[in-house]
Parts: structure tokens; sequence; C-alpha cells
């Protein structure tokens, strides 16, 4: 009795280590679960209004309509296109009728885009713009006064070549008074590279550096709002107001279907503070099963409780059919596909496409009022955002009910 006494004492103590080690692990585990709900909260809390601008910038994007810079050529992105295209307008030699118009105009969005630049008109009677003269995109020089503007296009987003602004600077500061130096930008992120320039040079250039976006829906100066739109509103040739209005739309467009790189770059810096990579990407895992998750909860909640359906199963994991209700030739389905932004239905009778849905079930208001999918006679659809459950539960529900009723009425 006693041998036996301590084979049993002996297992007691076994399974009381084997729970004390569970009841640990189960421990170390809710405190991960909890430090990543913990560290999702502060993420996601901390980067709600970097989202906010990111998908601001999406519902700005624009489109180009009949634009004939697009129906012309498929180089409009290119930088050396955009660079002939504002010298054309720049230059008050050209065929725009508006001899130095536009040019001034550009002058007072550069002073709008920095105030401690203010450039005199007069110095500027006599000036040419020329194209590409010791590489430089665009260069605004009169020989009269000996002043000269700098104009460096980047609006196809290019990245800087090696001390490309202060060669420039260096080389037109021989023979000119240097008054401005344009950086021209698809968006309001981008900034020129200063990491190879020399103390003095960022001193000199920086003093008369001025970076203009092609456009900016916060309405900071840009060359859209700030140059295009006033040359179109004092232009008095048609022709030229309407190449204007093409090219702004151009930039606009351009400006708006690209990435935002403002948010994104913010989106950048938070990533790496402390774990908040690993968090994020826990969030993207998390997001990619989300609607596999809101699917098994369908599922969950009419296993074993679907009827008049046959049974209920998930296709393509996120898809929950309620297959099916037959009665006569009669042959319905529900389907519910859960997506990251909630669920859509769809009541529909997959076998008779002819088969009118709301006119069969016309006495019932909660279907007779619904869309049709795509104009499918055969089926209707209804959709409920990720925090509406409930009430995807309560239209099941009441699709059930009305087939119940429908089999009870027919069976008798």
């Amino acid at each position: 009795m006693r041998a036996g006494g301590n084979e049993e004492e002996k297992k007691i103590v076994m399974s009381l280590v084997l729970l004390d080690k569970n009841m640990l692990l189960l421990k170390d585990w809710s405190n991960v679960i909890e430090n990543l709900s913990l560290n999702t909260s502060v993420f996601l809390k901390n980067n709600k209004e970097i989202s906010r601008n990111y998908d601001e910038s999406k519902e700005n994007m624009s489109e180009i309509g009949f634009n004939v810079f697009t129906i012309t050529s498929d180089l409009y992105y290119r930088e050396n296109y955009h660079s002939d295209i504002i010298k054309a307008i720049l230059d008050p030699n050209e065929k725009h009728l508006q001899k130095t118009k536009y040019l001034f105009l550009f002058f007072k969005l550069l002073s709008k885009a920095n105030n401690s630049i203010s450039i005199n008109e007069a110095n500027y009677k006599n000036s040419k713009v020329i194209r590409e003269q010791s590489r430089i995109d665009i260069l605004i020089a009169d020989e009269t006064s000996k002043r000269a503007i700098i104009i460096e296009n980047k609006i196809n987003n290019a990245v800087d070549m090696n001390r490309q602004l202060p060669r420039y600077y260096n080389e037109v500061k021989k023979d000119y008074h240097i008054d401005a130096i344009v950086y021209l930008t698809l968006d309001s992120s981008k900034r020129p590279d200063k990491t190879d320039w020399t103390k003095k040079e960022q001193k000199n250039i920086e003093n008369i550096l001025v970076i203009v976006p092609s456009f900016d829906r916060n309405s900071r100066p840009n060359m859209y709002s700030d140059w295009l739109l006033p040359s179109i509103i004092e232009s008095n040739n048609i022709d030229s107001s309407y190449l204007l209005r093409q090219y702004a739309n151009l930039l606009k467009y351009l400006n708006t279907n690209s990435m935002d790189s403002v948010s994104l770059e913010l989106f950048y810096d938070k990533l790496k503070e402390n774990d908040n990579l690993k968090t994020a990407i826990s969030i993207k895992n998390m997001l990619n099963d989300l609607p596999e998750y809101l699917a098994m909860r369908v599922e969950d909640r009419y296993k074993g409780n679907c009827y008049p359906f046959k049974k209920i199963w998930r296709y393509q994991k996120s898809d929950t059919v309620f297959e099916a209700f037959e009665q006569a030739n009669l042959y319905l389905k529900l389907d519910v596909w859960c997506g990251e932004y909630g669920y859509k239905t769809f009541f529909w009778n997959p076998q008779n496409d002819s088969y009118d849905i709301k006119e069969d079930f016309k006495g019932v208001t909660m279907l007779s009022k619904l869309e049709n999918d795509n104009g499918k006679k055969n089926s209707i659809v209804k959709s409920f955002n990720l925090f509406e459950e409930e009430l995807l539960f309560e239209f099941i529900d009441e699709i059930i009910n009305t087939l119940k009723q429908r089999k009870i009425t027919s069976d008798v």
C-alpha cells in the first residue's frame, strides 16, 4: 500500500508540476497578446492623422480627360518634355504673343513661395529664356542688367546629380547676379540633396532657393494655382489660354495621381520607432486574415441553425455560403462575402437567370427594396460595413424566417 501510495503521490506531484508549467505558458502567452494589443492600439492612435491624410490624397485623385498633351504624346511624364513647355510659356519671344506677361506672373509666384525674394521686373525687360545652357534646365538671363534666374526641373521626381545646384550656381555667377534658384517639383515633399554642398554654398544658395510644387492640395504656393491659373486669367489670346489650361490640368493630374510621399515619409519615420515595424507587419497580417475570421464568425453563428437552407460552408475562405433552399423548381442561395471593409450579401438563384427574385418576394419589403446585382434579375445584393455585424445577422435571420414561412405555407 505504501509503495502504491508513493506512486500515486508522484503522479499527483508530476501533474501539479505540469499544470504549473502550462499555467506559466498561458500567462506568458497572455502577456504576449496583451502587449501586442497595447502596441497595436498605440500605433494606430499615433498614425491616425497620417492615414487620414493619405486617404484624402487618394480621394483627390483626378482624371485628365480630353487633354492635348496626353493625346499627342506618351512622354508627358518626362523632365525634358515639361522643361520645353515651361520654357515656351516663360519666353517673352515665343508665339503666345503675351510678351513678358507670363514671365512676370512667374516672378510673383517666386516671391509668394519665398518671402525673402523680390525680383525687379525692370531687370528682366530684355531677358532671354534658354534651355540646357551648361546643362541647366532653364536659364532666365538678361544681358543688360546682368541678372539671372536658374530653374531646375524635377517634376518627374528625378534624383539630384552630384553637386547639381552648386555647380549651376558657381557657373552662372561668373557672368550674372543670381536672383533666384527655382526647384520645380511634382509635390511639396521633394527637396534638393544638400549632402555634398559646402557650408558656404548652403548659405549662398538657401537664401535664394525657391521650391515650387506643380500642385498642392493644401493651397501652398504652387505652379497650378499661383502661376498658370493667373496666366489664364490675364491672357488675351484664346489659343494661349487653351494651352495653359490644358497644361495646368496635366500638372494637377500628375500630382494628384502620384504616390503621397509626404504621408509615406511620416509613416516611415514612425516605423523606425521602437517595435513599430513589427507591430505594423502584425496589423497587416491580421487585416489579411480578417475576412476569413469574419466569415468564420458567420459560419459559427448559423452552423446547425441554418434551416431551411440545407447546409452552411465556406468558399475561398471568406465567402460563407448558405446552400440551399429548394422548393419545387426553385433553388436559392445566400452568399456572405467578407472583406476588410465589411460584408456583401448576395441572395440569388444560380440555376435560372430569368428568375425575377424581387418579383417573387415582392410581398417581403426587406427584399423587394434591395438592388439587383449588376442588373441581374436572379440576384439581389446588400452591403454592411465592418461594424454592422448585428445588422447583418438580423438580415440573415429575416431571410431564414421568410423562407421558413414559405416552406410551411407550401407544405400546408
